[in-house]
């Protein structure tokens, strides 16, 4: 399977198929449901967002090696790389909360965008939606939310 938010090595098949995060940004939009879907947020962005956003659930798409590296505090982690069409599906349906905002991320902007795409099919109950389009602030995000805790 493709790596690209992991380190694993990448193979020619998987390459090809891959597309850099610059052509795969996705614009805002609301639907029909009333969702809204806010598309590519920067990194830093996507840190002001999450520190605003109040009952945020942050879903970790990336590999389970670079999840277990180093992750958000209190992400959900769906490793889609590893999941069949199926298992995907039902996880984001089992695992993800209706009714509160939703921030998509990996490593690179590799499978973010899709995943992001695939929520807004699934989960019309998820009010607000949005994805990192870059390196995540893991770091920065970390210590923010640690020392609200303390």
């Amino acid at each position: 399977a493709f790596t690209g938010c992991g380190n694993a090595p990448k193979n020619a098949e998987n390459e090809k198929n891959a597309k850099p995060a610059t052509t795969e940004q996705v614009k805002p939009t609301n639907n029909t449901k009333g969702q809204k879907a806010l598309g590519a947020l920067k990194p830093e962005q996507a840190l002001e967002y999450m520190k605003k956003t109040k009952d945020l659930v942050i879903i970790d798409v990336a590999p389970s090696k670079a999840y277990d590296k180093g992750h958000f505090i209190g992400a959900i982690s769906i490793p889609v790389e590893v999941l069949s069409i199926e298992e995907e599906e039902k996880r984001y349906k089992e695992l993800i909360p209706a009714g509160k905002p939703v921030l998509v991320h990996c490593r690179k902007s590799i499978y973010a965008p899709a995943a992001y795409r695939r929520i807004i099919e699934l989960r019309p109950d998820i009010p607000e939606i949005s994805y990192i389009n870059g390196a995540p602030l893991l770091n920065q995000y970390n210590d923010w939310k640690a020392s609200r805790s303390s």
